[in-house]
């Protein structure tokens, strides 16, 4: 019982280093993506001057706030990708697994609320995927199984009315509503719709 204990402490005191317990822990060595000692190699790996990159890459603003954090471990995105608005909240957060994008990614408007939250497993998009408008209201909603659209998908306009609902079955097939056309014409400075005339 007492090793249980110790261990669930072990665990938890070192997994404050991002990928201390799940993956490979990152150096505390930020390099501005600027730096003209940054490329990337042939097999797509981030190098800095022709060493594999293990690090952060950050993007900062003029008034020097971080806008992304970007872990590298030997060349291949790491970990928590953090990206934040230029006075410091935050934009989006996304995970990386041996270069490929792993786990939930998470993005916000600038007022905190979401923006949209998607599902991946080695690169690979899987699960429910979401995404909302900057009042809170439904933009899309599709599903995933092994990278392929599959079952129930849906887009909203602004208005909130359905653009799309539909399903797509294993064979492939969409079955319901995929999109719908306008027969008007969309003023966008004026902000008006003007009726379709048929020239």
């Amino acid at each position: 019982m007492k090793f249980r204990y110790l261990l669930i402490i072990l665990i938890t005191f070192s997994s404050c280093e991002i990928g201390s317990v799940f993956g490979p822990k990152i150096p505390k060595i930020e390099i501005d993506k600027k730096d003209l000692g940054l490329s990337w190699d042939r097999k797509g790996k981030r190098r800095y001057h022709d060493v594999l990159l293990s690090g952060y890459v950050v993007q900062k603003n003029e008034k020097n706030v971080i806008l992304n954090k970007i872990p590298f471990y030997e060349g291949l995105q790491e970990g928590d990708m953090l990206g934040y608005y230029g006075d410091g909240t935050k934009r989006h957060h996304r995970n990386y697994l041996h270069g490929k994008k792993h786990g939930t990614h998470l993005g916000w408007y600038p007022d905190g609320s979401l923006k949209f939250e998607y599902h991946f497993k080695n690169g690979i998009n899987v699960g429910n995927h979401k995404e909302w408008y900057r009042d809170g209201s439904p933009l899309q909603d599709r599903n995933y199984v092994n990278g392929q659209a599959m079952g129930s998908q849906k887009v909203w306009r602004r208005d909130g009315k359905i653009r799309a609902n539909f399903v797509i079955r294993e064979n492939g097939k969409k079955y319901g509503l995929m999109g719908m056309k306008r027969c008007t014409k969309i003023d966008t400075k004026k902000q008006i719709l003007d009726p379709y005339k048929g020239k």
